[in-house]
């Protein structure tokens, strides 16, 4: 079962100048998410807590990440929606019974918490994350 949206992350070059802006834009510090943090590594973020809801900035540090890759063929911009789970495998089952397909044959695990991905061309353009974060 879906609990609601975790957030939002928004793939970005320069990882410093979009987290001064979003900074003084949103009117609140962001928090440096370290590498150990994301699911796969050669990514480095920001995270803005706005009220509960989750703003991320997320750069990479290589030329192979699926950020660098997204940023490389469309831009900076929306790159997935994150949606937040007490049981992913039990909600990426619900997903696949409505006929979605987990990106990862096994989910990620670590510090973070567990996460899988539905690819954006079943989901109209929209990467989701299924996420449950770590207690």
């Amino acid at each position: 079962m879906i609990k609601g949206v975790y957030g939002l992350n928004i793939a970005v070059a320069d990882l410093d100048g979009a987290t001064k802006k979003y900074e003084s834009i949103l009117g609140v510090p962001g928090t440096f998410i370290t590498e150990e943090n994301f699911a796969f590594p050669g990514l480095k973020g920001t995270s803005f807590n706005v009220n509960g809801f989750h703003l991320n900035l997320i750069a990479s540090t290589r030329p192979d990440t699926s950020v660098a890759r997204f940023i490389e063929k469309k831009g900076e911009g929306v790159f997935l929606l994150s949606l937040e789970v007490d049981d992913l495998e039990k909600a990426l089952g619900d997903m696949q019974g409505q006929g979605l397909t987990p990106l990862l044959k096994d989910s990620a695990k670590g510090v973070f918490g567990e996460v899988n991905f539905i690819h954006p061309k079943e989901m109209h353009g929209v990467q989701l994350e299924v996420f449950k974060p770590a207690k």
